[in-house]
């Protein structure tokens, strides 16, 4: 007669506890330049040599500072993950003096004690059980981190968190503080596009009358394209989506926008980024793929 030996009970000891967040540090950045150069990515946070490949087109012009348009920390947002899929390639930019030791970036803005870097929370960055704690711990943002501004030279540039329940309170803040903003020209930047004629399609909840704040450029990620847009009926804001920043590339036109309302310009051959320049006068803003010197397309505004 055979021996009935019972199964071993594994016990699992799976943690409960949330991840706290670390208080905004209230740091503002305020430089003065009579000239800059800038470099926007999105949808990057992807380790790779696709990412590699961008972070080296953006580094070759040295620029002053970088912005993101979200989606820095694929796929789920973690903090563990942040070294990978952003530290190795972006490290040098990123002053987070009061993040935990392990994740501080220590390269030249850390030196220098400038930040140089400058996101914007996306989907990926808040999926998973802390939300955006993650990001927030990592990143040493103006105001309160979630939505913010800085001013660099001609341009003041607005942060907003396009994921938040309630954007009418961001929308408010906007409207305020972009008209309190005294340089030349105004950019804002989020995640989730207004308009695209990309796979998600319109924003409608994000299409607020940036022409009455004075905003000359609205730049958002999500979509893995680039995309111009104007509406044919408005002298401004120009819309760009760019989400080559590495994760993946997806097709252009597949929600198209109606012509008779919007010029549309949409791209989908190559990752890269745009590389923005300006001063009092002009703001240019060229989209370069990882292959080619020349740039895919130009956006110029003059004052």
């Amino acid at each position: 007669m055979k021996k009935l030996i019972a199964p071993a009970l594994v016990i699992l000891f799976i943690s409960c506890s949330k991840l706290d967040r670390i208080e905004p540090s209230k740091v503002e950045t305020i430089i003065d330049a009579d000239s800059i150069t800038f470099a926007e990515i999105g949808d990057f946070g992807y380790a790779g040599m696709n990412e590699l490949y961008v972070a080296n087109l953006v580094k070759s012009w040295n620029p002053d500072f970088i912005i993101s348009a979200g989606d820095n920390n694929y796929d789920n947002g973690k903090l563990m993950t942040i070294k990978n899929n952003i530290t190795q390639f972006y490290g040098d930019y990123i002053y987070n003096f009061d993040a935990p030791e392990k994740y501080r970036c220590n390269g030249k803005a850390f030196e220098d004690k400038i930040n140089r870097f400058f996101p914007t929370p996306g989907n990926h960055d808040a999926n998973n059980p802390d939300d955006l704690t993650p990001y927030y711990n990592f990143f040493t943002l103006p105001g309160n981190e979630s939505y913010y501004s800085f001013k660099w030279g001609p341009v003041t540039f607005f942060s907003i968190n396009s994921a938040m329940e309630n954007l009418e309170k961001e929308k408010l803040w906007l409207e305020v503080e972009s008209k309190k903003a005294l340089t030349t020209f105004k950019i804002v930047f989020f995640h989730h596009p207004p308009y695209s004629s990309g796979d998600h399609g319109n924003n409608e909840d994000l299409q607020w009358e940036f022409q009455n704040m004075d905003v000359d450029v609205v730049i958002a990620g999500h979509e893995h394209i680039y995309n111009r847009i104007e509406k044919k009926d408005q002298a401004g804001p120009v819309y760009i989506v760019n989400g080559l920043g590495g994760r993946a590339i997806s097709p252009c036109n597949s929600h198209p926008l109606n012509s008779s309302l919007f010029s549309s310009m949409c791209y989908s051959g190559e990752y890269g980024a745009i590389r923005g320049k300006a001063n009092n006068k002009e703001l240019t803003l060229e989209f370069l793929n990882i292959k080619s010197p020349d740039a895919v397309d130009v956006v110029r505004i003059r004052k």
